[in-house]
């Protein structure tokens, strides 16, 4: 009879499940195998990583950015692999006493409830960073269609956005996010005529470049110089679409607002739509891209584009 009771208590470890377990629930592999201490301590550091990479800003950086991606997969990697590899020696093991099913559901129900109340738009503000998937062609031709790009979410905690800064918004009254080009500060007067920007009662310096396609339709590239001295370079269509957003009277922007556009300037629903930004609206200036259709579009710096 002892003998019964003893292996009802032993049962060896299935690394199969040991493998599942921290897969997708990071520490789990480990509890299952009897080493909840460094289950929870793999699920802490899981925890702490965005904190330690916010601290240290990184992830504003390509190379720190790419450091964040390889030190998260290795240990993710080293987690599955301890767990793996221990319930391969576990031949014999006694089951502790949360090694039961309704244990192991309840860890799994409050693994899965933090990393809910921890999801990735949590990490990345945290981090200070946050990719966007460029979905229009409104900013070419500086930022392609599919580009992935990071913003830095704290770019304005210490300073003031400036001329020529791209920026991600999003307006109270909208659910989606867009990114345009900063071309006027508060108390600025702006006006536009043939999608020309007159600053300050000055028209900004532009060169022309070449002409080109853009979307199959006939466009003209400009290099366009803002009151701070930040170039770039602009698409305007031969053929516009809408004529009249070619020509936007003077306006004063008020205080703690900004007036954006966009670099392809009649493809963009930008502030001569949407009107003014204000600055609890911004969401963060565009800093680089770790990603695109083609090769040409990784690591880009958008801090002086």
């Amino acid at each position: 009879m002892n003998s019964e009771i003893t292996n009802e208590k032993n049962k060896p470890r299935n690394p199969i499940l040991a493998f599942f377990f921290s897969l997708f629930f990071y520490g789990f592999g480990q509890v299952y195998n009897g080493q909840i201490k460094k289950g929870i301590i793999f699920l802490l550091i899981e925890l702490t990583l965005p904190f330690i990479f916010g601290f240290t800003r990184l992830g504003v950086f390509f190379i720190g950015f790419i450091s964040i991606l390889i030190i998260g997969f290795a240990f993710r990697i080293y987690v599955i692999y301890d767990a793996t590899k221990t319930a391969k020696k576990l031949k014999i093991y006694k089951l502790k006493s949360y090694n039961t099913w309704y244990y192991h559901l309840a860890i799994i129900i409050g693994i899965s409830t933090i990393l809910w109340l921890y999801d990735s738009n949590t990490a990345n503000s945290i981090m200070g960073v946050r990719s966007y998937i460029i979905p229009t062609t409104s900013n070419e031709p500086n930022i392609k269609l599919g580009d992935r790009l990071i913003a830095d979410s704290k770019a304005y905690d210490q300073r003031k956005p400036n001329y020529g800064d791209l920026v991600v918004f999003q307006k109270k009254d909208s659910l989606k996010s867009s990114m345009y080009r900063i071309v006027a500060l508060p108390n600025d007067k702006i006006e536009i005529q043939n999608n020309f920007l007159i600053i300050n009662g000055k028209k900004c310096r532009t060169s022309f470049v070449k002409e080109t396609k853009n979307g199959g339709l006939d466009v003209n590239e400009y290099e366009e110089q803002l009151p701070n001295g930040h170039k770039h370079k602009i698409y305007t269509f031969k053929k516009p679409f809408e004529e009249n957003k070619r020509k936007i009277p003077e306006i004063t922007i008020p205080e703690n607002c900004y007036y954006l556009v966009g670099d392809n300037r009649d493809n963009a629903m930008d502030s001569r739509y949407v009107g003014v930004v204000n600055k609890d609206e911004i969401k963060g200036k565009i800093v680089f891209s770790y990603w695109g259709k083609t090769n040409d579009r990784i690591n880009i710096d958008f801090t002086d584009k």
